[in-house]
């Protein structure tokens, strides 16, 4: 069920009430009898403002690289930049931006107000998101909530392929934002700031039905459907600030609300085209609200006290969709028409910082962070994919109580070297968890020394575990399985940092960072994880006009994976929860390895006569490896291809200044993408022989090959 208020409409009517009262300040300040003081610097400096306008063109179409930007088609493109204010001796203002106000990616907000009075913005914000066009479906109705077939398609087999359309997974944001700013009196602020969002499209989302009593794993048709995006979101923010001689507080108001037009998706079975539908569920329309108070203190001996506390409230009661569309499934009524979701969430912070010597300070901070899930329980029939009932089930609302200690010290010795070091806690309580309580300590120390002047150096380490309460096992789960985020861990990292400077016109830097996660106690699941990361980055400056610098990262992302192959359990009748699976160990393992090289160069030169030119070039590659191994019988298993891509970014761009307020501009920007992605590439929508009874939209990887030029002039006034 939607809210009737709207949020929007209630902060535009406070806004406006607020701008006929007294407003606060930004730039100005007022006098001990209430007199608006001007800063000199507003008055007599000049006014920077321009306006720039040119043409652009694409060289050919390249959705991924227009994912965001708006340049995902071959053709001309508006450049419009514009930034534009104004200062008046009364303590009046204007400020305009936009950027890209040619293309879908556009911004703009304009400010206004007096100084030391009010002041009020009005702001327009778009985003789209280009996904894939290369995608094929036999559904009619995208982008609704009710998929179809032809009225011909019988078979899958013979009449998929001459019914298949293309279409477009693509997302579209646009967000109208309007506040205001106020001092009612001297110390005291209020801030008040609202917005509307919209975002509309097609996006892809999958589904089964079962074709078999064993459900999922054995038998079901699956089909990639695309899924329709209409969402509303009001947000509504209120703050009030005071300032004292020794501590500020601030008291705030979030609210938001979000609606989506389309309850849910339903489409036809293409493997069964007369017989089965299905059915799911889409974002449900939900609410939030939150009350927050934080501020700060300063107390005696070189101290100062700064808190949080926020309460928070989520809600979320969309009618509940019948069990499931298909007729022939009999199932009881629903215990409820709604979930009629409940969630508070309790945040507290507590953090006092100290110098009590001239060389040392410590800092302690306390964090509290509650989720009070009160949603009703209730046991409701288990449908699988829409089509069979095996049994009944109970929603477990999941709360938790995380309370974290932190406890700090840095020392300095002298000029040349300092030495931080300290422990953190971490505790966490849950309900309807499988692990109802974990701990987590951690102590910590960085080591920063300047041996000789040019040089800075630090080197650091920190190292943790992770242990807790017995694990509770579901029927039906692996009693051997845990859960990465819930199991026994060793965490350790590692890093060390140089600065080089090796002349007044030459900067060098390094840093070596590697992380491990060890899973001790883990026997199916995640068991290692490393991520080392390595950067090396310079600058050069061999004349005051001139302006290089370069950079180099690597970075590899390691993983360990066991688990066990298992026959399928005999299908419960309703009401009697599945068997446990008992374990026999760990029989197979996964090792994935991402690796991620990065350089990147580029130079400045300015005051070249009337010219300044520039050159930024990038080239980045990854590389995605899974290798599997069978415990059981090495040598038998089958490996999975590696997946990899490469991208290669240059942007050249010269100015010439006509005159002091005219600049003529030209750029180039040239991109190129290749990716290997064996999940994607090769797949035929449909093809029976390597995938059994799966409907896949066929898309392929979106390498690109783009040039981009643009031509515009900038005037300042």
């Amino acid at each position: 069920m939607k809210t009737q208020t709207s949020l929007l409409a209630l902060s535009v009517a406070t806004s406006i009430l607020a701008a006929g009262t007294t407003y606060a300040a930004e730039y100005a300040s007022k006098d001990e009898e209430g007199e608006l003081i001007v800063p000199e610097r507003i008055v007599s400096e000049p006014v920077k403002s321009k306006v720039e306008l040119g043409i652009g063109y694409v060289s050919d179409d390249a959705y991924r690289f227009g994912r965001y930007n708006g340049l995902q088609t071959k053709g001309a493109f508006l450049v419009g930049d514009i930034d534009s204010r104004k200062f008046f001796e009364d303590g009046r203002f204007y400020h305009a931006r936009g950027t890209r106000l040619g293309l879908e990616s556009r911004y703009f907000r304009i400010d206004g107000g007096k100084q030391g009075s009010y002041k009020l913005f009005l702001e327009w914000d778009e985003l789209p998101y280009y996904i894939d066009n290369t995608g094929r479906t036999p559904f009619l109705g995208i982008g609704s909530q009710t998929l179809t077939l032809p009225p011909t398609f019988t078979d899958i087999d013979t009449d998929l392929y001459p019914s298949l359309n293309s279409f477009e997974l693509k997302t579209k944001r646009e967000r109208l934002g309007v506040g205001a700013s106020f001092i009612p009196k001297e110390r005291w602020q209020v801030d008040i700031d609202a917005s509307h969002e919209t975002k509309k499209g097609v996006n892809a989302t999958g589904s089964a039905l079962a074709t078999s009593a064993t459900g999922l794993i054995g038998g079901s048709a699956i089909s990639f459907l695309p899924s329709p995006v209409d969402y509303e979101t009001d947000k509504v923010n209120a703050k009030l600030y005071y300032t004292a001689d020794a501590g500020q507080l601030e008291l705030a108001y979030h609210a938001s609300q979000f609606n989506n037009a389309n309850r849910f998706l339903s489409w036809q079975n293409p493997f069964s085209p007369t017989g089965s539908l299905g059915r799911m569920s889409l974002a449900p329309d939900n609410e939030f609200h939150q009350i927050s108070l934080n501020g700060g203190y300063t107390l005696p001996y070189n101290s100062r006290l700064t808190g949080v506390l926020s309460t928070g409230r989520m809600t979320q009661n969309e009618y509940f969709l019948p069990y499931t569309i298909n007729p022939a499934v009999s199932t009881s009524a629903l215990p409820r028409t709604s979930l009629d979701g409940e969630v508070w969430l309790t945040t507290g912070q507590l953090k006092l910082s100290s110098v009590p010597l001239t060389k040392l300070r410590l800092n302690a901070e306390l964090r509290y962070n509650e989720r009070d899930n009160e949603t009703p329980v209730a046991t409701y029939d288990y449908v699988v994919l829409d089509s069979t009932l095996t049994q009944q089930a109970t929603n477990t609302p999941y709360s938790f109580e995380d309370n974290q200690f932190k406890l700090d010290a840095n020392y300095r010795f002298n000029a040349l070297s300092s030495l931080r070091g300290g422990y953190k806690y971490k505790q966490m309580k849950r309900e309807n968890s499988q692990r109802e309580k974990t701990e987590e300590n951690t102590l910590f120390a960085k080591w920063k020394v300047k041996p000789v002047s040019v040089v800075d150096l630090a080197l650091y380490a920190e190292a943790g575990s992770r242990d807790g309460s017995d694990f509770v096992i579901p029927p039906g789960t692996n009693p051997a399985l845990r859960k990465y985020n819930l199991a026994d861990r060793d965490r350790t990292k590692v890093g060390a940092m140089i600065n080089y400077m090796a002349t007044e016109k030459l900067f060098l830097s390094a840093r070596a960072d590697y992380n491990k996660d060890d899973y001790t106690n883990t026997i199916i699941g995640l068991t290692e994880a490393t991520q080392p990361v390595v950067t090396l980055d310079f600058s050069y400056q061999p004349r005051n006009n001139i302006t290089t610098y370069g950079y180099y990262t690597y970075e590899s992302i390691e993983s360990s994976q066991n688990g066990e192959a298992v026959g399928l359990p005999t299908t419960p009748g309703p009401g009697t929860p599945p068997a446990a699976t008992t374990p026999t160990g760990a029989n197979w393992q996964a090792d994935f390895e991402d690796k991620f090289d990065t350089i990147g160069v580029g130079a400045k030169w300015t005051d070249l006569g009337k010219w300044d030119v520039g050159a930024d070039l990038v080239y980045s590659k990854s590389n995605g490896n899974i290798d599997m191994k069978n415990l059981v019988s090495p040598g038998t298993e089958s490996q999975y291809p590696d997946n990899s891509t490469k991208l290669t970014s240059l942007k050249l761009w010269t100015d010439y200044h006509y005159s002091k307020k005219l600049v003529y501009k030209l750029s180039y920007w040239y991109e190129k993408y290749d990716e290997d992605n064996w999940a994607i590439d090769g797949w035929a929508p449909y093809d029976q022989s390597a995938v059994q009874n799966t409907l896949l939209f066929g898309n392929q990887t979106l390498d690109y090959d783009v040039h981009v030029i643009s031509a515009s002039a900038s005037y300042r006034y």
